[in-house]
């Protein structure tokens, strides 16, 4: 379940979306990547074959590239807001190598000193 601050609930326009997406990070292993959180405009996320909803909390619209549904099923996310200079930066607190740890059956793991993606 992805579950969004009232902050990142208040910064998120009606015509947007969060999307996880997934960055290959390795060549010769095809199942090897990266997650990343960011903003889309929702209508080119919801015709897209290449990314899934994911369940949240009721009016938000959270999704996440078909590579990393796997690794973010049955998982607790949450996601926050912060502004930097008047730009929007949408966090989650996943740990900044959590697709990697993903991949290799080790994502339940702590992250030492905790971390933001």
């Amino acid at each position: 379940m992805i579950h969004l601050t009232p902050r990142a609930r208040e910064e998120l326009h009606e015509d947007e979306a969060l999307v996880f997406d997934w960055h290959r990070v390795a060549i010769c292993c095809a199942c090897a990547g990266e997650v990343s959180l960011r903003r889309a405009p929702r209508h080119t996320v919801q015709d897209s074959r290449s990314y899934r909803p994911l369940p949240s909390e009721r009016g938000t619209r959270v999704y996440a590239h078909r590579m990393a549904v796997p690794h973010l099923a049955r998982r607790e996310v949450t996601i926050d807001c912060r502004r930097t200079l008047g730009v929007r930066r949408f966090r989650s607190d996943l740990p900044p190598d959590f697709g990697l740890r993903a991949v290799l059956g080790r994502a339940g793991e702590p992250t030492p000193g905790g971390g933001n993606s």
